[in-house]
């Protein structure tokens, strides 16, 4: 009997050393998006505030489903391996991390990511703390030593401000894709408390913004479909 392999899910890691960046609505929005996609998702939340896990908890039951690993807490009633396991047949995998991530654990994740995203606020000082986390990055063998797609993720974006100048003026400098700028808007903050994404927001002011989320996982899709199988 031929046996099947089951295919490996595609790992992306949403890293920052700096809190305040957005990770987790670049998380939870794009593990909304896979789901809306009917990719089997799941989302695992290393941060300790457990803002991801927060907002499955008010996940309104109906809408696609995005399975939950809270890896913020260890759990002493199972193995650590037992804790952070996914459904079988999951197909994409999320993984939220928190501002403070302890070095080993750090190269763990960056170890298994498939593709890795940075989110960066369009200020100074935010700018000046993704140089030092990029130049740390580099720094991790898990990183160097492999070929890891790596993107920068605009958050909280005013186009035709200094500040927008000065994100892109920065990225001009990196080879880093620069791969989505997502606005300063309260339609983020309306999404996050009702447990949805901001694709399924029904107002007409959150259609420019599914459209960017739809953008950003073309990105990372169209790179799956170019590797050979």
């Amino acid at each position: 009997m031929r046996v099947i392999e089951q295919q490996r899910a595609h790992r992306i890691l949403v890293l920052n050393a700096k809190g305040g960046c957005g990770k987790t609505t670049i998380a939870t929005n794009l593990a909304c998006q896979y789901a809306c996609e009917n990719q089997q998702t799941a989302l695992i939340d290393y941060d300790p505030q457990a803002s991801s896990t927060h907002w499955l908890d008010a996940r309104p039951k109906g809408l696609p489903p995005i399975h939950c690993v809270k890896a913020g807490h260890k759990s002493g009633l199972t193995t650590r391996t037992w804790q952070l396991r996914v459904p079988v047949g999951t197909t994409r995998i999320i993984v939220d991390t928190p501002a403070r991530l302890e070095a080993m654990t750090a190269a763990k994740l960056i170890r298994e990511a498939d593709t890795i995203l940075i989110p960066v606020m369009a200020s100074p000082i935010d700018i000046r703390a993704a140089t030092q986390f990029l130049t740390e990055l580099t720094k991790y063998p898990e990183f160097r030593n492999s070929k890891k797609r790596i993107a920068i993720v605009g958050n909280r974006v005013r186009k035709n401000t200094k500040s927008y100048k000065y994100l892109e003026s920065f990225l001009k400098d990196l080879d880093i894709p620069f791969i989505s700028s997502l606005r300063d808007t309260q339609n983020y903050v309306r999404a996050a408390e009702e447990g949805i994404g901001i694709q399924e927001l029904k107002l007409k002011s959150a259609k420019e913004e599914s459209a960017q989320w739809y953008s950003l996982v073309r990105w990372i899709e169209d790179d799956l479909e170019a590797k050979p199988a």
